[in-house]
């Protein structure tokens, strides 16, 4: 598999030169995308063909995440992601279709699902065989157009779809549970009418794939609950949420690199 130290690291310089933000919230998610990405056709996606799998990135603001784990797998070149959050780049803060293998831009949180279950919909009416793959944060589950696709998902019972949440417990301002309590979200989900999955350790990449590779044959949505580290990999990052907004500058850059390339 593609070493996780690696995407970091493409994914630390990518947003140290376009002094970008939202380094923890991406950190958080490189296994999880990893998984996908490891589960998915991705030649369909060059192709682009009509009946590909689709990864949709919901949290859209870590799209930095999204795209150094694409590079990694071949789906983004390296001149692509060089340029990253810089002036005259389509490579934005925010995950953006112009970029033809990014299925939908996102960053007004709450949007990602609520398309992710059209498509997911759409592909069922075509009889494909593929997989809608959706990655909310929790801090983005306060978001309530999340719970009508949610509530719609189960009625239909759409199997072809599957959420990936994110749950590293911090959101923009402070502690996701501060601000509104999710919790007990596996038992919510379920309500719901969802085959739900909760992952103690949400960075174990393995147990991520065996859940995925379990459920393509669900005869529910399903939804699988990663339980994450904000800023996971560098240890002064993790779990500190300035690291939402601060850009890794400086001897910040110098020293999270520096543990990085010690791993």
């Amino acid at each position: 598999m593609t070493p996780n130290i690696d995407i970091r690291k493409t994914l630390l310089r990518m947003v140290n030169k376009g002094s970008a933000s939202h380094l923890g919230s991406a950190l958080s998610m490189v296994e999880l995308l990893n998984a996908v990405f490891h589960s998915v056709d991705k030649n369909k996606i060059k192709r682009l063909a009509d009946d590909r799998d689709r990864v949709i990135l919901s949290k859209g603001h870590g799209t930095a995440g999204l795209y150094a784990v694409m590079y990694h797998h071949g789906l983004l070149d390296k001149k692509d992601i060089e340029t990253y959050f810089q002036n005259g780049s389509i490579m934005a803060g925010h995950a953006s279709h112009f970029i033809n293998t990014v299925e939908h831009s996102t960053g007004a949180l709450g949007h990602g699902l609520p398309v992710g279950l059209g498509i997911a919909i759409g592909s069922k009416s075509k009889r494909y065989k593929n997989r809608v793959y959706v990655i909310v944060g929790d801090g983005e589950l306060h978001e309530g157009s999340n719970w009508e696709a949610f509530m719609y998902a189960g009625h239909k019972k759409v199997d072809n779809l599957c959420v990936l949440v994110d749950k590293n417990e911090l959101s923009q301002m402070g502690e996701t549970a501060k601000a509104c309590t999710l919790d007990p979200l596996g038992k919510k989900l379920e309500a719901f009418h969802f085959e739900v999955y909760e992952i103690e350790d949400g960075h174990n990449e393995t147990e991520i794939i065996e859940v995925i590779k379990k459920t393509r044959n669900s005869s529910k949505p399903v939804a699988i609950i990663c339980n994450t580290i904000k800023g996971k990999g560098v240890s002064f990052m993790e779990g500190n949420n300035l690291w939402h907004y601060r850009p890794p500058k400086g001897e910040d850059y110098i020293n999270a690199m520096a543990e990085l390339n010690r791993e």
